[in-house]
Parts: C-alpha cells; structure tokens; sequence
C-alpha cells in the first residue's frame, strides 16, 4: 500500500531497519523534539528500533512512516507520515520532522505537498488533520500554506509537569 515517493528535490523512502542511526540521530536531538510533547528524546538504539517496528507492522496498519532524504546527495534529513488513519471515516493524521539544518529551506513544504497527495490519490482520505503545539508557529504556516485551517477543537499534552495547548488543523480533501 505504501509506496516510495519522491518530489522535485526529495525522495521519501519507507522507514526500515537500515534507518535505525538516523531514527536515533534524528529523535535525540533537542532541536527536533522542541514540540513533541509526547515522548522523552530517544536514548538508545534500542528505542529507535522500537519506532522502526511499530511502523513496519503488517498492512492493513494505521500508520506509516518515511524517511526524508535529499536527492542530490542521499543525506537522510527528516521523516514524515500518517497516524490514526480510520478507513471507514476517510480520516488521518499527518506528522513530520525535519534536522535544524534543513528548517526553512522548503523541505516540509515538498513533503507536505506529496502527502496530501497520497493521502487523496492512494489511501482515499477525505480528512487530514495536524496536532500542532500552540508555539510551533513554523509548523502552524507550513500546514495553512496548503489549505489547512484551525478548528475548533483543542486540547493539552502535559510533559515534564506542565501542559502544553495543541490546536488541531483540518485539510478537506
């Protein structure tokens, strides 16, 4: 079902085992998890494989993962993909996350813009949505930029003792 991609300047490659140093490399770093407020950064190998398996379950799965790589030179640089995908409602969730090397440079843009993509064209989606944290402004413009809007619906992911508001952007497909 899910198939590898890729844009003008990107290629997005299914996560797998290989990808093991670059998932630990990208998820223990403090810059990239700035705004996820659901899990400690990674501090093992151990836990990168852990990730790697959850998004290698068997089809049909409800979550999907690609690692973001540039074309030009085959760096690997970020990852991105879909969470909580109901196939009866037409619904899921998108998520991304990019090295700080490579923030403002287009990328998520290319992503995004490919996500949306297959989420219309091969998995029938008639809903995205993006749970983005209230500070995240980078995240919030990249998400408007293709048509996505705020709605109504909030809530706070408490890490570390404090709470964090999310809002949540919808896409209409």
């Amino acid at each position: 079902m899910f198939k590898e991609s890729e844009t003008e300047r990107l290629r997005l490659k299914n996560i797998g085992y290989e990808d093991t140093d670059f998932i630990y490399k990208q998820f223990s770093t403090d810059e990239v998890n700035t705004y996820l407020y659901d899990a400690e950064p990674m501090t093992s190998i151990e836990e990168a494989k852990e990730l790697i398996e959850f998004y290698l379950q068997e089809e049909p799965r409800n979550q999907h993962r690609w690692i973001l790589i540039l074309k030009d030179t085959g760096e690997k640089i970020g990852t991105c993909g879909f969470h909580c995908w109901d196939r009866s409602s037409g619904t899921a969730e998108i998520g991304y996350d990019l090295q700080p090397d490579f923030w403002r440079k287009g990328y998520i843009s290319e992503a995004l813009e490919e996500m949306i993509r297959f989420a219309e064209d091969e998995m029938k989606v008639k809903c995205l949505t993006a749970h983005i944290a209230e500070q995240n402004i980078a995240s919030i413009k990249s998400v408007q930029k293709f048509g996505f809007y705020k709605t109504n619906n909030t809530y706070y992911e408490e890490f570390h003792g404090k709470k964090y508001l999310h809002f949540i952007y919808q896409l209409d497909l």
